[in-house]
């Protein structure tokens, strides 16, 4: 039976250029023989990490890495999914294994770059931005501080993969599937309402909900560029900020030239957002994709919406139901 894996690719996601480059996922262990890896019992796995590792002092610590080099290089199986967070990219890849665990052998040069087993592997969807990721799932990729565990539930990760998109997870048959469909676009109907006010009010919260400071006195400001600045510093979103800027032009799309103008002043110190309620033109998406821009327009806060995080303000204005009241996505 097919299982699905996180795993961190360097700290600070340092090796994930690399594995992308080369279509693999690794750990480290150098001095680890690869043969052993693939051959040993794992008490003989033990011996060999106790003999080759003497930097672990304790039996915990030696443990903890039989456990992770176990899992990667027996447990892990062709057909598995391995996934991985960028923090530079702020997102989620999902890969499937196609090979059994291997010893590098290319690039030798590159000592720094700390990955010596490793397994080849296909990107079966594109990337995730981590904003949007599953909220069951988000904490079991994000919060381990290991390199190799197991992520569960499997079925969730398995859609996924097969191209569901994360608000829709929850929908279990095609009935369900078309009632949240409704739900939605009533949701962004009534989204649309809100005036320019309200929505750099909804995007502060929004920001909020993930995990980032937001200095409430400085939204909407005085400022011609950033409405809403959120500040994430904590686990492995690390010490990042995120500038925003918030337009709601009544049923027209914004446009490259007017992302542009602003993303020159948004400042090199920080990831840029712009959120546009009516959307952006395929000129817009196309260039804000190659300069990292993240975009976001009304439709994309549906579940943030139904969540009930919303300040009380707004969900009043917006008379929404709160589908997860009650609930607890962890």
């Amino acid at each position: 039976m097919a299982r699905a894996w996180g795993i961190k690719l360097g700290s600070g996601g340092r090796c994930v250029p690399f594995c992308e480059q080369h279509q693999i996922v690794g750990v480290g262990w150098r001095n680890i023989d690869p043969v052993v890896l693939r051959t040993a019992t794992r008490e003989g796995l033990t011996e060999h990490v106790t003999l080759r590792c003497p930097n672990y002092t304790s039996a915990r610590e030696r443990g903890n890495a039989v456990g992770q080099l176990w899992r990667f290089g027996r447990e892990c199986a062709i057909g598995d999914y391995i996934l991985y967070y960028d923090p530079p990219r702020k997102q989620v890849r999902i890969c499937r294994v196609t090979s059994d665990a291997q010893a590098r052998d290319f690039d030798l040069d590159q000592a720094a770059t700390d990955i010596w087993h490793l397994r080849r592997v296909e990107y079966p969807i594109p990337p995730i931005p981590i904003l949007d990721f599953y909220g069951v799932l988000k904490g079991r990729l994000l919060g381990p501080r290991s390199s190799f565990w197991e992520i569960r539930p499997f079925a969730v990760v398995d859609r996924l993969a097969k191209g569901a998109a994360p608000n829709m997870i929850a929908a279990s048959d095609p009935e369900l599937a078309a009632a949240y469909q409704r739900v939605r676009e009533l949701v962004v109907k009534r989204a649309e309402a809100l005036n320019d006010k309200d929505w750099e009010w909804l995007v502060a919260d929004y920001f909020k909900a993930q995990g980032a400071h937001v200095d409430e006195r400085r939204v909407g400001g005085t400022g011609a560029v950033i409405d809403v600045e959120a500040r994430f510093s904590r686990g492995e979103l690390g010490e990042e900020v995120w500038r925003v800027q918030v337009k709601r032009y009544q049923d027209r799309q914004i446009d490259w030239p007017a992302i542009e103008t602003d993303f020159e002043h948004a400042g090199e110190d920080a990831q840029f957002c712009f959120v546009s309620v009516y959307g952006f033109t395929a000129e817009a998406r196309a260039r804000a994709e190659a300069e990292d821009i993240r975009l976001m327009e009304a439709g994309d806060f549906t579940r943030f919406l139904l969540s009930g995080k919303v300040r009380d303000r707004l969900r009043q204005k917006l008379a929404l139901p709160n589908l997860d009241a009650g609930a607890d996505e962890s």
